[in-house]
């Protein structure tokens, strides 16, 4: 396959380690979106899916300009580095100059016949329309681009009268980053279908060769596939233009796929191709599908890093029309190759080959060239720049050095350097790309920050120095956005042709304060201040403990004088919370192996029973935690904690606050109830779902954990592993049946009244498949438990189920203004107005208090309920579920549920993949 071809996409991942969250408030990490730092000018051959370009977006502005160096500082002017500057060239291991094919096949199929497009709303449940006529089967490339095309739109209110306003809790006036649309275009466009002859990937020159045609077009808008005017062209239309770069003839045909009124939904889309046409005439550098201002870098030079500040813009319609949607975002970027990896591996000594497929496989790189992103899945030491394949279009062999030469005028340095390989994924496969992709590590730029950067403290504390806004500066960069877009006559010339324009100042919402959460502790209970109560339960018992009988302490020896101490602090921590921890047995290791804790604790678990096994490491190593956990939990069925010797270094006053979190944890672990929130006396089930994806996209774990208490204060969980990677879960109707046999056994014989689901991980697009495969495997679970218990004697169960999709990863945030200007609005805010959907029953819920950067509020998203649940029942409930998560004495920016099954798909993803043991499914032994 062509080596500029095929993009791939990212893995999430989550942080590990039993006292990650002793030591550090969870849900508070900043998410920087990381990208290589570009050493090469990308030439126009190659169009990039996802990449970065600094095209306009319109006719008329002149030829495409090419993105290249613009730091002030520490760049490199080439792709090579100095210590590749020498003649000599290092040695990764065999080179054997092969015939390593690609296919060039060009993607994209025929276009299916025009249909006739609805401006009717569908009924609840149904996904709209996003594009008119068959456009959505005959875009073939680029039918995705542009975030406003990929939220699709899944109707899920109720009905269009349905009430989602709460009531509860004092108002509170806020803004949010939206500017209302005060004017809109009112055009009759027609809809066409481009396509070149031979084809042409780069989307810059797609736009040059239509360009030179604008007389017979006319007014237009082009988005690399479809083509929007108000002119009706003959049919069938053929046009010819000539490509710059290698003066060559190109057949440009146009097909009528459809006609979009006002009313259309393709109309949103329009207006959303007028605003990035606009943003193009800024100066912004596109990456994907945002803009970025590298006039406006930020450097930081003693990390080798720059962050560039960005915009992200959509124009949806929301509960009462249509809003511009901006964020304020940032793009990190590093100045490494992964052939600057490799070359840093090599010197450390070792296995070269095993060392850096340790390294950089699962990793994402960028090409400098095209600007795509590409997983590694292998790296491939029998070939090297001089190894051949197959060129389709020209019929013959021509090796990679040659390729990249003559297609981007670029010059390998290496010719010796391993190749990596990238496998295409499922939908690669869909559409024909069924061949690797072969890269040349010197031209392909790492993404994401190491391990080693993200462990380097004042690394991440000068980026989020740089990416945590506060709110008045975020207030005030928006406003400056929009100050930009009207001192720009060609912008305002643009927007006025259309009939587009936007009010001058941000949007403002009714907000509510939820009243405070009340935590119940052992004969004490206080309203939470803030949504923190770590000074608070230090000096209560706790609700429910739990009786630490006989448990062993694996330690090295040289970590002994550390370690008899931080027991100690447990041990007086734990008697004033009522939670007794007798003397444990010590097991001094000579070695500290991942074989040598491995030995001992079968030696010693096969000696005597124990209800908890506590490790100490003398540093965080994968390995070693991954064994730990494997055979504890998995073999034994024993709760295990892991300790890092950092932890129990350092000032006393330190040493307490965390021998304090580590009890409660390990008393967690055993079943302990640290506290409770003040919540109804119900008969309801509550139950989070998240799904944990491996790095190599090979596997996927899914995690449920299901409240069995009516203070929804003890879970059930199970784990289940996705051999196909699945998102959407195939097991839920096993899960939520072990969860109601564990309710029944608990609750003296009864079902819960109603369930509610909180699920994350789950993209608008999914939603309907949400619907049709776990929704309907509640209700068959329901059935069969009701069948299996014979319940109330007619063996019928069919309780109400309320399922709501919880997402983290949004773009609104929200300002509580105030004299001294805008601040992030405190802990129980809720906003279910204005800037929601119209067509969800949504709201979003500010749950933390944060001091650095403006805080990210929680969307709720109720996708099925037929509970009666009014809407203020479900914000009260999401709000007080943020309070029960036991490895925080705080709240969450999510209901505990789903903190709870992140803590346990990680878990098992990561450092187990195999099922935990049976009898700790009604134990929190992942925290």
């Amino acid at each position: 396959m062509d080596p500029a071809g095929r993009a791939r996409g990212r893995s999430r991942g989550r942080g590990r380690g039993d006292e990650v969250e002793t030591t550090r408030r969870p849900d508070l990490a900043q998410q920087h979106g990381i990208a290589p730092y570009s050493t090469q000018p990308p030439h126009l051959a190659g169009r990039s899916r996802g990449g970065m370009t600094q095209e306009s977006e319109g006719r008329g502005h002149g030829p495409p300009s090419s993105f290249t160096n613009t730091s002030g500082s520490g760049g490199r002017a080439t792709s090579g580095s100095s210590s590749r500057d020498t003649p000599q060239e290092p040695s990764y291991g065999p080179s054997v100059p092969g015939g390593g094919r690609a296919s060039l096949a060009p993607r994209g199929g025929p276009a299916a016949p025009p249909q006739v497009p609805s401006a009717r709303a569908p009924p609840p449940g149904v996904v709209a329309p996003r594009a008119s006529g068959d456009a959505a089967a005959s875009m073939g490339r680029g039918a995705s681009r542009g975030r406003e095309q990929r939220d699709v739109q899944i109707y899920t209110r109720p009905s269009a009268e349905f009430v989602k306003l709460g009531k509860t809790g004092s108002p509170l006036p806020v803004t949010s980053n939206y500017f209302e649309l005060i004017k809109r275009p009112d055009m009759h466009l027609l809809q066409y279908r481009v396509d070149f002859t031979p084809d042409v990937d780069h989307i810059g020159v797609r736009k040059a060769l239509i360009r030179v045609h604008e007389n017979v077009l006319g007014k237009y808008l082009f988005d690399g596939t479809l083509l929007y005017n108000v002119t009706r062209l003959a049919q069938p239309l053929e046009l010819h233009s000539k490509r710059v770069s290698d003066d060559s003839d190109v057949m440009v045909s146009f097909r009528l796929v459809g006609e979009i009124h006002k009313e259309d939904a393709t109309y949103t889309s329009v207006m959303n191709i007028i605003l990035r046409r606009c943003l193009g005439m800024l100066n912004l550098t596109m990456w994907k599908r945002d803009y970025y201002d590298p006039a406006a870098l930020t450097e930081i030079p003693q990390h080798f890093l720059n962050v560039w500040p960005g915009y992200l813009t959509t124009i949806r319609h929301h509960e009462d029309g249509f809003l511009l949607g901006v964020e304020i975002i940032h793009k990190v970027l590093r100045r490494d190759t992964a052939l600057d990896v490799m070359d840093r591996l090599r010197q450390s000594g070792g296995d070269i080959q095993a060392l850096c497929k340790a390294e950089l496989l699962g990793k994402v790189v960028m090409t400098h060239y095209n600007k795509k992103t590409y997983r590694i899945d292998d790296v491939d030491f029998t070939k090297n720049p001089r190894s051949t394949f197959h060129l389709r279009k020209e019929d013959r062999d021509i090796s990679y050095m040659e390729y990249y030469q003559t297609r981007y005028s670029l010059s390998v340095r290496n010719a010796s350097q391993p190749m990596l390989v990238s496998l295409p994924s499922r939908r690669d496969k869909n559409r024909g790309d069924d061949q690797p992709v072969y890269l040349i590590p010197e031209l392909c730029g790492m993404t994401g920050l190491s391990d080693d950067q993200k462990k380097n403290f004042n690394l991440m504390k000068d980026v989020g120095n740089i990416t945590r806004v506060m709110p008045d500066k975020r207030v005030d960069a928006l406003m400056k956005f929009r100050k930009r877009l009207a001192d720009n006559p060609k912008i305002q010339e643009e927007l006025n042709s259309w009939g587009l324009d936007f009010a001058k100042n941000i949007v403002s919402c009714n907000a509510r304060i939820i009243p405070a959460q009340t935590i119940q502790q052992g004969g004490n209970s206080f309203p939470t201040q803030e949504g923190d109560w770590s000074r608070n339960i230090q000096r209560s018992r706790m609700c429910v403990s739990v009786e630490l009988q006989d448990w062993v302490v694996f330690t090295p020896s040289a970590m002994m004088q550390e370690i008899t101490p931080f027991v100690n602090m447990m041990k007086q921590v734990g008697a004033q919370q009522g939670f007794n921890i007798p003397q444990p047995e010590y097991i001094n290791m000579q070695m500290d192996r991942t074989s040598n804790y491995v030995e001992a604790i079968r030696a010693e678990c096969g000696r005597k029973q124990f209800s908890l096994i506590f490790c100490v490491l003398r540093a965080a190593r994968a390995d070693t935690y991954a064994s730990i956990k494997k055979m504890t939990i998995s073999e034994f069925g024993i709760p295990s904690q892991v300790i890092t010797g950092r932890n129990i270094k350092g000032q006393p006053g330190k040493l307490m606050s965390i021998a304090t979190k580590v009890m409660i944890q390990v008393a967690s672990k055993l079943g302990a109830e640290p506290w409770r929130v003040a919540v109804p006396q119900t008969k309801w089930m509550v139950i989070g779902y998240d799904t944990y994806h491996d790095a190599r996209q090979r596997k996927a774990v899914g995690a449920f954990v299901a409240s069995i208490n009516p203070t929804f204060s003890r879970y059930y969980s199970s784990v289940k592993i996705h051999e196909n990677n699945e998102e959407i879960s195939p097991s839920f109707k096993d899960h939520l049946f072990g969860a109601l046999k564990s309710y029944y056994i608990m609750n003296e014989k009864t079902l819960p009244e109603k369930i509610i689901v909180y699920r994350d991980g789950v993209g608008a697009g999914d939603i309907a498949r949400l619907k049709d495969t776990e929704v309907a495997a509640l209700r068959e679970a329901c059935s069969d438990a009701g069948a299996r218990t014979n319940y109330l004697g007619t063996g019928v169960y069919n309780p109400p189920i309320a399922f709501i999709v919880v997402s983290k990863r949004i773009n609104t945030r929200f300002f509580a203004m105030g004299q001294r200007g805008a601040s992030n609005p405190p802990c129980g805010t809720v906003v279910d107005n204005k800037v929601t959907l119209n067509e969800r029953f949504d709201f979003f819920l500010v749950s933390q208090k944060v001091t650095q950067g403006t805080v990210s509020p929680t969307s709720y998203n109720v996708i099925e309920d037929d509970t009666g649940i009014a809407p203020d029942i479900h914000q009260r409930l999401a709000y007080a579920l943020t309070h029960l998560y036991y490895n925080w004495p705080g709240t969450l920016r999510i209901p505990a549920p789903i903190q709870y099954a992140h803590k346990l798909a990680y878990l098992v993803g990561e450092s187990m993949m195999t099922q935990p043991h049976e009898g700790l499914n009604r134990l929190p032994y992942y925290l």
